[in-house]
């Protein structure tokens, strides 16, 4: 290979470009294959051609402000970049013989890119470890030297013993980032296997300038990984339970189903006939809801002048649940619903009267922290936690200090408050339900796949590292996807703006009119949809919509 880039140093730039195009091919190649020494060493080989510089060189070779009298000297002194670094301007114009070379040599060691790395390691599960990574700059910016936008790099994560990279990406080192010294975090998840490897290594390298790398290693000795959790609850094969269970005309007029589902069949007498608390992890859409409605009903029943506490993670999940249940419990069962978020804070006499109070964690940390004076948060006989999962995101801590503070409550007051828990499909489950005080009575965690509506799963991988190219790249394969999967029923297609939202929707729209039945998604009459015409925009209205974007 050096013998063949050789040939290509000698017969020109038309061959130099055709090496340099071969060489960030393979390096691609070896990357998706998982080569981590393949691919470091072609990385550098196109460095090495696009620099027309070799690899063993002095990396000041690549300042053209320095003399090749300078840079000789350096490689004949050995002084390394990081020697020069410790070493003062003076000291290297005197090892150079040259006394006023040292301050432009300091100044290019020092606009080599460079930086540090800090990685944090948290096992998930047993073979899932998740890396945070800060990545603060350690080096000078000059737009003469860098440019003005940002430094490229290549990042992966490599097993040494198997030869094999398990993470990689790109990322771009801002401008702005350099000057400020504002730390850039990355993270991202690898597989562990056990017996546990000695370490792993990170391994930066810059996409541009030769000799700018850094490394970092992920020791795993000290690394503590969960306990072996149990297997999911199974769902058992039970005669599905009739709405007449609950024993209670109104409560059974709330729903116009006859018997419950499968999973809230088995966690019924749970959650309606008993006390314990509760952690349910189930899939979306198999009722947790109603899971939370049937330990409400046995507070209306058993303590009447108690209050239901409900937590919903977002403002937009609590008015959701404050639409339904004004009509189904307010007005049907003559319970007061309140809503209690940021935007809207009651008086304290309609708290004080409430049946059923619907709010943010945020919200509810900031109201029960003064319990002693308010005699409401006393008379909290259960708080049920929606989305519960979220423990270990950005609201976690909220989350723990509620529980807490209601443990301590009821330790204060005498007055056990149940905790009910919702969330999906959980892992470490068992590690939650000890958190929380639940027996395996009270623990019910159900396997994704136990969906009331079966689910099926189709992964389509799409490269590219660029968010738009790689957003425009899956327009077409949604539009086949659904017309194979889901040719007359809703779709949901979700994007990460409102800009592309509009740019999916036109490409949706431009794929639709090639077709012989461009009108086939449109499952009403067609004299209703002329009435709108932006439903089914023309042309110029399409190139409307391009023009606001």
């Amino acid at each position: 290979m050096d013998m063949l880039l050789l040939c290509f140093f000698a017969e020109g730039k038309e061959k130099e470009k055709n090496a340099a195009r071969i060489a960030r091919a393979l390096f691609e190649i070896a990357l998706r294959k998982r080569w981590p020494a393949m691919t470091y060493r072609l990385l550098k080989l196109c460095k090495v051609i696009d620099k027309r510089l070799w690899d063993f060189a002095h990396p000041l070779r690549q300042f053209p402000n320095l003399s090749h009298v300078i840079l000789n000297r350096l490689e004949e002194k050995r002084l390394t970049v990081d020697k020069l670094k410790e070493m003062k301007k003076d000291e290297i114009g005197h090892m150079l013989h040259h006394v006023n070379i040292g301050l432009t040599v300091k100044q290019c060691v020092h606009q080599i890119p460079a930086f540090t790395m800090e990685a944090s390691t948290q096992p998930i599960t047993r073979s899932v470890l998740r890396v945070r990574l800060i990545i603060t700059p350690d080096f000078r910016w000059n737009d003469q030297v860098h440019g003005s936008v940002g430094e490229p790099w290549w990042l992966w994560v490599e097993d040494p013993i198997n030869d094999h990279i398990y993470h990689s990406e790109y990322f771009l080192l801002q401008k702005k980032q350099v000057v400020t010294k504002e730390p850039q975090h990355i993270v991202f998840t690898i597989p562990i296997f056990e017996p546990l490897p000695s370490q792993y290594y990170i391994k930066a390298v810059s996409d541009r300038w030769l000799g700018a790398e850094a490394l970092c290693a992920i020791n795993f000795q000290n690394l503590i990984l969960p306990e072996r959790h149990p297997p999911h609850t199974e769902l058992l094969d039970l005669q599905p339970l009739p709405v007449t269970a609950l024993g209670n005309r109104e409560f059974e007029s709330l729903y116009k189903f006859t018997h419950f589902n499968p999973i809230q069949t088995q966690i019924f007498h749970t959650l309606y006939h008993t006390d314990t608390n509760v952690l349910l992890g189930a899939p979306t859409g198999s009722g947790k809801t109603i899971a939370a409605e049937l330990a409400m009903f046995r507070v209306f029943n058993k303590y009447p002048s108690s209050k239901v506490v409900y937590i919903a993670p977002l403002k937009a999940l609590v008015r959701e649940r404050i639409e339904d249940w004004k009509i189904r419990i307010e007005e049907k069962l003559g319970k007061k619903v309140v809503e209690l978020t940021g935007d809207v804070t009651p008086d304290m006499r309609a708290i004080a009267q409430a049946d059923l109070i619907v709010t943010t964690p945020e919200k509810w940390d900031g109201v029960s922290r003064s319990w002693q004076n308010r005699s409401y948060v006393q008379k909290v006989a259960i708080l049920i936690i929606d989305e519960i999962h979220l423990l270990g995101e950005d609201r976690g801590p909220v989350l723990e200090v509620i529980v807490s503070r209601t443990n301590f409550i009821s330790s204060h007051t005498s007055k056990s408050v149940r905790v009910v828990g919702l969330s999906t499909a959980l892992a470490n489950a068992r590690d939650l339900a000890d958190w929380l005080g639940i027996r395996q009575v009270g623990l019910f965690n159900f396997r994704p796949s136990v969906r009331p509506v079966p689910l099926e799963v189709h992964i389509h991988g799409f490269p590219g590292q660029h968010y738009c190219p790689r957003m425009a790249s899956m327009n077409k394969p949604t539009f086949q996807a659904i017309r194979s999967h889901s040719p007359a029923k809703p779709v949901l297609i979700f994007v990460s703006s409102r800009r592309q939202t509009r740019l999916t929707a036109l490409d949706l729209i431009a794929y639709l009119a090639t077709e012989d039945n461009p009108k086939q998604w449109l499952h009403q009459d067609e004299r209703e949809v002329c009435e709108h015409p932006v439903l089914f925009p023309t042309p110029s209205l399409q190139s409307s919509f391009r023009d606001q974007m």
